[in-house]
C-alpha cells in the first residue's frame, strides 16, 4: 500500500510524547502531535496524530486544567506505553491515514 493510504504502514511510533499544551505533544525528535481523548463507557483512549503545528513556549505540567490525558508517554515493551502515572496505554492501532500519522490508545485498567 502506498505511502499515505488508509492502512499505509507509518513508521515506528515514537518513544516518547511530552506534553508541550493543552492537546499538543511533543515527541523525541521534536514533531508535534496533537492528541484529543476518547471516552466509551468505561474505556478512555487517546487519538494522536502527528501535525505540524509551531512549537511556542512549553507550559508547565502543573499549570495545566485536570485531565484523564498524562504529561508524557514512554513506550515500553510491546505494543504499549506507559505513562507518566505508572499507567499502562495499549497501541490499539499505528497507521497513516490519508497522510496523517495516527496513533490510538487504549487505557488499560489498573490492578
Amino acid at each position: 500500500m502506498a505511502e499515505g493510504e488508509e492502512g499505509g504502514d507509518p513508521r515506528a511510533p515514537p518513544v516518547r510524547l511530552w506534553v508541550r499544551r493543552i492537546g499538543v505533544y511533543c515527541d523525541e525528535n521534536q514533531k508535534t502531535w496533537l492528541v484529543a481523548s476518547e471516552e466509551e463507557a468505561d474505556t478512555v483512549k487517546a487519538r494522536i496524530r502527528r501535525v505540524r503545528v509551531p512549537l511556542g513556549q512549553a507550559v508547565c505540567p502543573s499549570h495545566l486544567p485536570a485531565s484523564q490525558l498524562p504529561h508524557m508517554w514512554q513506550l515500553s515493551e510491546g505494543q504499549q506505553y506507559r505513562d507518566s502515572n505508572s499507567r499502562i496505554w495499549n497501541i490499539e492501532h499505528h497507521l497513516m491515514i490519508m497522510g496523517v500519522e495516527e496513533l490510538l490508545l487504549k487505557l488499560l485498567p489498573s490492578d
